[in-house]
């Protein structure tokens, strides 16, 4: 147990601390890193500063030092799911997806209410296409958070990948659906439209058919046009 005289230094780590998430919540990465390096020089046992320092480094693509500060956070006993959920990115993006699958789900057991354990689970399932354990991630991540742009970006993108895999196994039915909710957003339309209508040619509807594939080719040449113009997709 840290003695009474300790309490100063632990104040100072901690005032250094709301500086640097202060930083953070601005995105200002290296100066909370510089915050979080303070706090860790007169706190050494400070377990919070090694967790946030880790999750900047993942920002910053330092995957080395990230892993070394989120696992002395758990070692220091500071095993919250959002360690695990850091641990889970920064084995993401560095393409170790097994392991960010279960450093995520061992975040969710700890605390179900973590959107980011649940998005980027969904997101990790879609880089190994496995789009079928993605697609509920990433509705119960949307059930958190209706609104989060990149989940649902990313839900369209598990139904465009699902969508492929039934059509590929004959489960027509299934595709179209999965092709009718991927066309949210213009990244996924074109293909999602062509998917639909391989779908309904395979089922003998041949006008549904006809009718995707005039709507792919519109948003293809609209998409084309506007690449050319150097314009976003629809300006």
């Amino acid at each position: 147990m840290r003695r009474s005289d300790d309490k100063a230094k632990i104040s100072c780590s901690n005032f250094a601390m709301k500086k640097a998430f202060r930083f953070y919540d601005k995105y200002d990465y290296d100066i909370a890193i510089k915050y979080c390096s303070l706090a860790i020089k007169i706190d050494p046992q400070n377990g919070m500063a090694y967790n946030l320092r880790g999750a900047m480094y993942i920002h910053n693509y330092w995957f080395t030092w990230s892993f070394r500060d989120l696992n002395k956070a758990l070692s220091l006993g500071f095993n919250n799911d959002m360690v695990y959920s850091n641990l889970g990115d920064a084995y993401m993006f560095s393409h170790q997806c097994d392991k960010a699958v279960n450093n995520y789900s061992i975040a969710l057991e700890l605390n179900p209410e973590n959107f980011f354990a649940w998005s980027n689970r969904g997101y990790t399932f879609i880089k190994m296409r496995l789009y079928e354990k993605a697609v509920p991630d990433l509705k119960i991540a949307l059930n958190l958070r209706p609104k989060d742009s990149i989940a649902l970006l990313n839900l369209d993108d598990a139904y465009l990948g699902r969508g492929q895999h039934h059509l590929k196994a004959g489960r027509n039915i299934e595709a179209i659906e999965d092709f009718s909710n991927a066309m949210n957003h213009y990244d996924f339309i074109v293909k999602a439209y062509e998917g639909r209508a391989a779908a309904y040619t395979n089922l003998g509807m041949i006008d549904l058919a006809r009718a995707d594939m005039v709507k792919a080719k519109f948003f293809r040449d609209k998409l084309e046009l506007n690449q050319k113009k150097g314009l976003p997709f629809f300006s």
